[in-house]
């Protein structure tokens, strides 16, 4: 039951992509809900938490760019998403030690953190609202 609230919390923050360009507030409230969330599930320390915050908080605002800059090509958003999930994946598991690295392992595939399969089902959904709205 956590992992499922977890999960849809994960992607709750991932939701609003695209208003995050418009309203930095709600940038920083995804980063510090997602930084929470996850130095809950990894048991990280103070020190750790402050060095997940920068990390995320450079991977949400990429990605928010990335998903402004290339709305109109979403193979070209996949691609880069995927860019900064890797660069996160690789700065973030230097921090941990064995214990966490395990537990970020079981996190990611509990969760969908994905960047690059939040972003796609929100270019899906965009194309099966503006199909609806188009036929009414």
């Amino acid at each position: 039951m956590t992992k499922a609230v977890l999960s849809f919390v994960v992607v709750l923050l991932f939701s609003t992509f695209g208003q995050a360009q418009n309203i930095p507030s709600s940038a920083e409230k995804r980063i510090t809900l997602l930084t929470r969330v996850m130095a809950t599930e990894l048991q990280l320390n103070e020190a750790e938490y402050i060095k997940l915050r920068a990390l995320n908080r450079e991977r949400i605002l990429k990605s928010d760019e990335i998903a402004a800059m290339y709305n109109n090509d979403p193979t070209l958003v996949a691609a880069k998403l995927k860019e900064v999930e890797v660069n996160f994946d690789k700065k973030f598991t230097a921090l941990l030690n064995s214990v966490q690295l395990t537990a970020y392992k079981s996190y990611k595939e509990t969760t969908d953190s994905n960047l690059t399969a939040l972003q796609e089902e929100k270019t899906v959904d965009k194309k099966t609202n503006s199909a609806s709205a188009s036929k009414k």
